[in-house]
């Protein structure tokens, strides 16, 4: 028996009954793992350890109780396992009594209950909950038949209509409340009968002294509440005893139906009375016989299992299977079984709890969670519709449920408050004083039953911004929780405000603001009207608009107020206005329609701002800009007749921008630049604007002759104001007449450079010369840039002159240097010449740029210059050179760019005196140049020294012919010439007939 304990899954505590203390003497390895201790931290100690400080329970009252007056009881229990996390246990005590009748021990079966215990104070919780919120919040619940007629309504439906609501059951919606049958709460009635959408209320049912839920569904005929007490269900565990002797009474005396068979042929030798009375079968009955022999199991095949599992395992445990019963009802039950010894022989003992009860109470209690869990979504979802903030916030000022109108109102969905404290929101300047005065006030008016307080604070939304939220709260009697509902006022709050800064703003404008109605009564008249028109507010309010609007205007004004009468708001505009002084006050003025609450148009709000300085100001800047664009178009035109003078030496050219300025800066009819020409002291027209084609063409002016050359011969400006007094010679008068110059103002300036005149500036105009300083000065300036043009092309021949002079005489003394050479070296004579024009010509033909052409020429002419570092015995030496001579002969290269390197001018030309014996393989001197990396110059003139050199007579032997010259030429090719400049140098020959001629002759 002993083992059937130790297996069992249900807690078994055995307790020795004639100690005063009645000390644990016994622990089977399930109430170990029940309580979290182990056996020898419990044996010899009370139970009552398990229920710590929480021992003030109705259980262990009546448990005591049952022990004193030793008679089994089962109770329940809140234990605490050794890690103090709490369990409920359902305790089955039964005494045991030895052969005298006395009670020796007791025997506790121990079935934990935790999740009924916690299921069943959820639901009480929940009903709690629910049946408060629907009490105290101020939307109600009705249940309403398919005609609207009243089922059941709730107190706050009832204050909501003013009635209670035995006054209302029975009766009708509409007839009830005909005006209500419009109304959005009605519509929404009518729509959830039509939809199907489900209702939900909770009621606390004092009578019955525990909460109940009702579920209201729609149903055909309307909305019908179903209301259902849940009750609780609880199974009794049956324990083992804890020694082998009182095992035997724990067997007869265990609420837990135990039988017991043979291993070898499952006869039954033993069953205890819980298993007779469960199964309706009698000791005689079952003795004997196998379950096969009674039909136990109702699935063979479910008895096969677990005897499959029994073999595998070595034991079963709650295994739920169906038991037949005598009368032949199933039974729902949970089979353990485990092997066991008795008188040395192998048997089973089969464990059977009875759980059909536990079942249906499970079925029951799951089906009642569920409703309970319809009814909280379908409240929840109710409360969720509202616009308003609907809490229940806990003793420790945490919120327990909180709708869905959080997330709109603060931005925090419920998930995220539930939990929290709203003072955690409340903003820090209400932190202290109103939100407690809120608290103190809501914990005052519990006990008195008074109106629920109303109070305001500041909440920080989840984003930072403020929210102004209207709290209206209760607290029921007896309960420690805090029903509120909470509105948003931000928006009246923050209107609240806006009028207030609106007042404040129009008082302290410095604009004339001013209300009007729609038949024109001057309503509003705040500080900057008074200032800008002289009006004190008495004066003006009450009096028509017409009192600062002039005469003429009256017709715009009656226009403009019946528009925005219509709700039009006008564009700003510019007006007049009369002050109270008589002063006419020009104005910018906006009119905007004011509108009521219903969108109707009441009156005008006319903004009048003073635009005098306004108006003087752009006058003056409109005066400032025409003169910006006066001088800036002066200073364009002086700029482009200083990139003209810079640019080009084209005297004509800037002359001509010189008198379109004058004509275009000085607004002047016609304008003329001459020039004087010191050769024949006669004064040349060089630019002319302003005149006919005829006068394009106008003869030139001696010096001291007409106007034009008495300035010149002054050197001092003239002004004639009327032409017809002047004199003129027969062909200028017909000429001035052609133009309607005769009679015009003449002006006229000399240009002089160094002192000296060089020109002068002549303009007409037909009416009266504006002679002002800006444009005499104007004029000095146009005449002073063309003075400078004609300086700067007078300097640019002179210095064009002196540059060709310069480099003429730099070619005579090049050329002086290669006669020297061909004098010194008899033998060459001529030759300089000779090579330079055919090198030129050749690099030509190469595609040399022409700018490079001059020092190609120059560097040919010198070629040899660096022999005059040659002594004469080397160099006129008749007969051939010793290798020491011919060392010292191929030093000459270095010799000419030591001598022209020194001349800046020449160090262009360096090219052909140093390279000009390298040859195309690598083999020539001074540096071994190979290939492309010889100058092309040198190269070409490399090929055009060999052949002059072969062409003529020498010492030691005569001229070759030109065709045994070339052919030599061409073998060189590839290795001594540059292959390409051999083929264009035959090109050349060949087609520069006259070129091939002269070389081939020999000097004379």
């Amino acid at each position: 028996m002993r083992q059937v304990i130790e297996s069992s899954a249900v807690g078994t505590v055995m307790t020795d009954a004639l100690q005063n203390d009645q000390p644990i003497v016994y622990v089977n390895p399930a109430f170990e793992r029940l309580s979290g201790y182990s056996a020898a931290e419990l044996l010899g100690r009370n139970c009552r350890l398990l229920q710590g400080h929480d021992r003030d329970q109705p259980g262990v009252r009546e448990l005591h109780q049952a022990i004193e007056q030793q008679h089994s009881q089962t109770v329940t229990l809140r234990n605490y396992r050794k890690d103090s996390t709490l369990f409920y246990n359902e305790l089955t005590l039964n005494p045991l009594r030895d052969a005298t009748g006395t009670v020796t021990h007791f025997v506790g079966f121990q079935h934990d209950v935790t999740a009924r215990e916690e299921a069943r104070l959820h639901e009480d919780q929940l009903h709690g909950q629910l049946t408060s919120t629907l009490g105290q919040m101020t939307d109600g619940f009705v249940s309403l038949d398919r005609d609207l007629n009243y089922i059941y309504l709730n107190a706050a439906a009832a204050r909501i209509a003013g009635k209670r609501p035995e006054e209302l059951t029975g009766h009708n919606l509409l007839t009830t409340f005909p005006e209500s049958e419009d109304s959005a709460v009605v519509q929404a009635t009518q729509r959830a009968r039509e939809t199907r959408r489900s209702h939900t209320a909770v009621s606390h049912l004092k009578a019955f002294g525990r909460w109940v839920e009702a579920t209201a569904y729609p149903t055909e005929d309307g909305v019908s509440v179903f209301i259902r007490d849940i009750t609780q269900q609880r199974q009794a565990e049956e324990d083992r005893r804890s020694s082998e002797e009182p095992f035997a009474s724990v067997f007869e005396a265990a609420p837990m139906a135990m039988v017991v068979s043979r291993l070898s042929d499952h006869h039954y030798i033993d069953v205890n009375p819980e298993f007779l009375r469960a199964s309706g079968y009698s000791r005689e009955e079952m003795i004997g016989r196998t379950p096969l022999d009674l039909k136990f199991w109702d699935d063979p095949l479910e008895f096969e299992a677990v005897g499959r599992i029994l073999r595998e395992q070595g034991k079963v445990l709650n295994r739920e299977v169906q038991f037949r019963l005598k009368s032949g009802m199933l039974a729902q039950t949970v089979v353990s079984v485990v092997p066991v010894t008795i008188d040395g022989e192998a048997c089973l003992l089969t464990l059977v709890r009875d759980i059909t009860s536990e079942k249906r109470a499970r079925q029951q209690l799951e089906e009642s969670e569920e409703r309970h869990r319809q009814l909280a979504t379908e409240l929840q979802r109710t409360l969720d519709l509202s616009l308003d903030i609907i809490a229940t916030i806990g003793p420790d000022a945490k919120l327990i449920s909180i709708n869905a109108a959080c997330q709109r109102v603060l931005g925090y969905t419920p998930e995220e408050l539930i939990g929290r404290s709203l003072l955690e929101l409340v903003h820090p300047d209400d932190q202290i004083a109103p939100h407690a005065v809120g608290a103190d006030t809501l914990q005052e008016s519990a006990g008195d039953q008074q109106g629920a307080p109303i109070y305001q604070s500041r909440y920080l939304h989840k984003n930072g911004h403020t929210v102004w939220l209207e709290w209206n709260a209760t607290v029921i009697p007896d309960h420690l929780q805090t029903y509120c509902v909470a509105r948003d006022i931000t928006g009246r709050k923050m209107a609240e405000e806006d009028q207030a800064f609106l007042a404040a703003i129009v008082q302290a404008s410095h604009d004339a603001i001013i209300g009007v109605t729609l038949d024109s009564t001057i309503r509003s008249w705040n500080v900057g009207a008074e200032e800008l028109y002289g009006y004190p507010a008495a004066e003006a309010v009450g009096q028509p608009i017409t009192l600062i609007v002039p005469s003429e205007l009256h017709v715009q004004e009656a226009e403009m107020l019946r528009r925005t009468g219509q709700g039009e708001r006008l564009e700003p505009f510019e007006s007049v206005r009369i002050a109270k002084d008589g002063r006419r006050v020009p104005v910018l003025i906006t009119a905007s329609p004011i509108l009521d609450a219903a969108g109707r148009v009441v009156g005008v709000s006319k903004i009048a701002q003073d635009i005098t300085a306004r108006l003087a100001a752009e006058q003056e800047i409109q005066t400032l800009n025409d003169s910006l664009h006066q001088q800036l178009r002066q200073i364009t035109g002086l700029r482009a007749i200083d990139q003209s003078i810079a640019a080009s030496a084209n005297l004509h050219l800037t002359l001509s921008l010189v008198v379109d300025n004058l004509c275009e800066q000085l607004g002047v009819d016609a304008a003329s630049a001459l020039l004087l020409n010191p050769e024949t002291l006669a004064l040349e027209y060089t630019a002319l604007r302003g005149f006919s084609s005829a006068n394009l063409q106008r003869p030139s002016v001696k010096v001291g002759v007409a106007l034009a050359g008495q300035v010149a011969l002054s050197g001092q400006p003239l002004h004639v104001p009327d032409l017809s007094t002047v004199r003129f010679s027969p062909e200028e008068h017909n000429l001035l007449q052609h133009d309607g110059f005769t009679s015009a103002a003449y002006y006229a300036v000399p240009l002089i450079t160094k002192g000296k005149v060089v020109g002068v500036i002549e303009v007409l105009q037909r009416q009266v010369l504006p002679l002002s300083s800006i444009w005499l000065e104007m004029l000095g300036t146009l005449a002073s840039q063309a003075a400078i043009a004609v300086e700067n092309v007078q300097l640019f021949t002179e210095l064009e002159r002196k540059n060709l002079e310069l480099r003429l005489a730099y070619d005579e003394t090049i050329e002086g240097w290669a006669r020297a050479l061909d004098l010194r070296d008899k033998e060459t004579q001529g030759h300089s010449r000779r090579v330079t024009e055919m090198t030129v010509a050749l690099c030509q033909q190469l595609g040399v740029p022409s700018e490079k052409l001059v020092n190609v020429r120059r560097g040919a002419l010198l070629h040899d210059i660096g022999k005059m570092g040659i002594p004469d015995a080397i160099l006129l030496k008749p007969g051939k050179l010793t290798d020491e001579e011919w060392a010292e002969m191929r030093k000459h290269p270095d010799y000419a760019v030591e001598l022209l390197s020194p001349i800046r001018f020449l160090r262009p030309a360096l090219d052909i005196p140093e390279y000009h014996h390298e040859k195309w393989d690598g083999s020539g001197y001074p540096l071994g140049l190979k290939g492309e990396v010889i100058p092309l110059t040198a190269r070409a003139f490399a090929v055009v020294d060999v052949y002059d050199a072969l062409t003529s007579d020498r010492p030691y032997r005569p001229a070759w012919s030109g065709e045994r010259a070339l052919a030599h030429i061409r073998s060189g090719a590839g290795s001594h010439f540059d292959p390409h400049v051999v083929e264009v140098f035959f090109q050349l020959l060949q087609r520069d007939a006259p070129i091939s001629g002269t070389t081939e002759q020999s000097p004379p």
